[in-house]
């Protein structure tokens, strides 16, 4: 199980300190969430996807949004209904169905959506797996805690991309009946293709907990580390440079 979100490249990102990283994410997370105006959100959001596209490339972009695209869909089709008053933007005769309210909320909640996702995305694109577990060690996260986020972020990848490659596996043994398949049969379809990925996921499990114990986990000892941040030398710099990244876009977006 090596699979992971790490996108190899050579930006300005992956130089920055893992440990500074996290804070520029916790920091921009935080700041989705302030009163700010809906052009400065939207701005900012794109910046990020800017960034991340200068970066990691456009296909990591094109997968994070595939990835979210139902959700996404699903808040801006019923989110509008939920705000009822307003100046009426769609009405059926005296009936408001949505409101010009409604709908800038919904597209606020769909930027903040957005950016936490790929703010979040981009840490974990950035940055090898080990890095970002010392990174949480340096905020004083349990290590247990920190293992089970590692963990999550490189079994997820796992599962998603055995489901690929069977889905891959089944498609190419029935590409002959593939064009005669109608929706309903499809998605009948996914039903063998979700046993085998469930097969696959439980038969990981023991090379897991053997990996785990090898690594010392559940041992009294006090546990040493292989790798270290040594090699970032700008620790200092790098808060710097994030604490005011997300002051210039509070002065700049606030409301």
């Amino acid at each position: 199980m090596n699979t992971s979100a790490y996108v190899a490249g050579h930006g300005w990102l992956y130089r920055f300190d893992p440990r500074a990283k996290i804070l520029l994410m916790v920091l921009l997370c935080v700041f989705f969430f302030l009163p700010i105006t809906l052009t400065g959100l939207a701005l900012t959001v794109l910046l990020v996807v800017v960034v991340g596209w200068r970066n990691t490339g456009g296909k990591n972009i094109a997968r994070v949004f595939l990835s979210i695209a139902p959700m996404l869909l699903f808040m801006l089709l019923f989110s509008p209904f939920n705000v009822r008053s307003g100046q009426s933007l769609w009405s059926v005769r005296s009936l408001t169905i949505i409101t010009v309210e409604g709908a800038l909320q919904a597209l606020r909640l769909a930027c903040r959506f957005i950016g936490i996702t790929y703010v979040c995305t981009l840490l974990f694109a950035t940055t090898v797996m080990g890095e970002i577990m010392l990174a949480l060690r340096f905020w004083r996260l349990p290590y247990k805690a920190a293992l089970v986020v590692t963990l999550s972020f490189t079994y997820i990848p796992f599962i998603a991309e055995s489901f690929s490659q069977i889905s891959e596996s089944h498609r190419l043994r029935e590409s002959a009946r593939e064009e005669r398949k109608n929706y309903a049969q499809r998605l009948k379809d996914l039903l063998p293709t979700l046993t085998s990925v469930l097969v696959v996921a439980l038969r990981s499990i023991p090379n897991l907990a053997m990996s785990l114990e090898m690594r010392g986990l559940g041992r009294s000892e006090r546990r040493t580390n292989y790798r270290s941040l040594d090699s970032y030398t700008h620790l200092f710099t790098d808060f710097v440079i994030s604490i005011i990244i997300v002051t210039v876009l509070w002065v700049l977006c606030k409301a």
